[in-house]
C-alpha cells in the first residue's frame, strides 16, 4: 500500500483511541457490520476508515448517499431517540415559525384572496373615474378581471385534497 493508503488504514486500536471508544466496541460493530479488513498491519487488521465510520454509528451507506432510513427499521432505543428527536425538531421549527398550523395557511390566504377579489372588483370603478377611461375600455376590463377571478376560482378548486 502507498502511503497515501495507509493514512486511511487504521487498526481496531488506532480507531478506537480516535473516536475514543472501547476496543472491543469497535471489533463488535466491524463485525456486526461486515466491514472486511483492507489488509493487515504488523500482523493485525486494517481498516478502512470510511467503512469502519459506517459500521461505528450504524449509518448505512445508503444513508449516507442521501437516502433516507426508515424509523422502522432501527433497533427499539434508536427509533425512540429518532422520533423523540423529530418532535423536538417539530417543536423548534414551530416556535421559529418555519411550520404554521393549517388552519393558519387556510386564513392567510383565504384573507388574501378576498382582498385581491376585491381590488379586481373595484378596479373598473377606479379606471373609469380616476383614469377616464371609456365605457368600451371598462367592460373589458371587466371581462378580464372575471377571468381572473375563474381562473384562481379553479387553480384553488384543483389544489384542494378530494378528501375536505
Amino acid at each position: 500500500m502507498s502511503r497515501l493508503e495507509d493514512a486511511f488504514n487504521w487498526s481496531v486500536s488506532q480507531i478506537a483511541r480516535a473516536f475514543e471508544m472501547d476496543r472491543r466496541t469497535v471489533t463488535k460493530r466491524l463485525m456486526d457490520a461486515g466491514v472486511i479488513p483492507s489488509g493487515e498491519k504488523r500482523g493485525h487488521p486494517v481498516y478502512r476508515l470510511k467503512d469502519a465510520g459506517f459500521a461505528l454509528w450504524g449509518v448505512s451507506k445508503s444513508a449516507s448517499d442521501g437516502a433516507v432510513n426508515d424509523p422502522d427499521d432501527f433497533e427499539p432505543n434508536d427509533r425512540k431517540a429518532w422520533y423523540q428527536s423529530e418532535n423536538e425538531r417539530v417543536k423548534l421549527e414551530k416556535e421559529m415559525r418555519l411550520l404554521v398550523p393549517i388552519e393558519e395557511v387556510h386564513r392567510e390566504m383565504s384573507s388574501l384572496a378576498k382582498a385581491l377579489d376585491n381590488y379586481l372588483e373595484t378596479l373598473p370603478d377606479l379606471l373609469e373615474r380616476d383614469a377616464g377611461l371609456p365605457p368600451e375600455a371598462i367592460q373589458q376590463v371587466e371581462s378580464i378581471t372575471d377571468q381572473l377571478r375563474d381562473q384562481m376560482f379553479q387553480a384553488i378548486i384543483a389544489d384542494e385534497p378530494e378528501d375536505e
